[in-house]
């Protein structure tokens, strides 16, 4: 096995693929108070997030992911992690997320930990636009809210 095929087989880690599998189908919110709709124009990875708050926290995450495998695994933990997060708090982990896959070494906060399992993406900074995109669609949600 090659060096990047052993990259890639560690990328693709039952883990990642068993997070992707949790948002695989969409799972829309009947009132949201804001749905947003963000794009990775390295990948094409597309996600439309409905948004419910209760005051300054996330409440609940509906989706309509047409994403890869990364940005679905991301969207998997988000859509568990992110519930009860204030805005400050999900945009603090998603700053986190990207020194990570920067090579910086992070300690994410509970219940953020899984995140660790994109350390593997290093190689592929094509796919970081679509592991950070659950993070993107928050803010951009958030900021549409206020």
């Amino acid at each position: 096995m090659s060096d990047s095929d052993a990259a890639l087989a560690a990328l693709y880690q039952p883990r990642i693929r068993d997070h992707a599998a949790r948002v695989r189908a969409d799972r829309r919110l009947a009132t949201p108070d804001v749905t947003v709709t963000c794009r990775s124009p390295v990948c094409g990875s597309m996600l439309t997030l409905d948004l419910l708050f209760q005051g300054d926290r996330l409440a609940q995450i509906g989706w309509k992911a047409r994403a890869c495998t990364l940005g679905m695994a991301s969207l998997g933990i988000v859509t568990r992690a992110g519930i009860g997060q204030t805005e400050s708090q999900i945009a603090e982990v998603g700053r986190q997320l990207s020194a990570m896959l920067e090579g910086e070494t992070v300690a994410f906060p509970d219940p953020w930990g899984e995140l660790d399992l994109f350390c593997a993406a290093r190689s592929f900074p094509t796919r970081f636009g679509s592991i950070l995109l659950p993070f993107q669609a928050i803010a951009q949600g958030f900021a549409e809210a206020n």
